[in-house]
């Protein structure tokens, strides 16, 4: 087995900041933050299909950067 790690940092525009900032004054469901991290949850997945690869175990590990942005890191072992 053999280990791999991929980071992928993800963001989102201002307008999006605007609208999550009242979404959160208002206790709305931060759905611009929940598209970022799918998208760069996503973005990990077509890169593992891209080199075929299959993982014998994984993890995500999610980092708030900045208000608006995010670092996504997938830990774990291949076949």
């Amino acid at each position: 087995m053999k280990a791999i790690t991929i980071t992928k940092v993800v963001t989102r525009n201002f307008i999006m900041d605007i609208v999550s900032k009242f979404q959160n004054f208002f206790g709305i469901n931060l759905t611009s933050y929940e598209k970022m991290v799918s998208r760069g949850m996503q973005q990990i997945k077509d890169e593992l299909q891209e080199d075929n690869t299959n993982l014998n175990w994984y993890r995500y590990e999610i980092t708030q950067l900045t208000n608006g942005a995010v670092s996504i890191t997938l830990y774990g072992d291949k076949i």
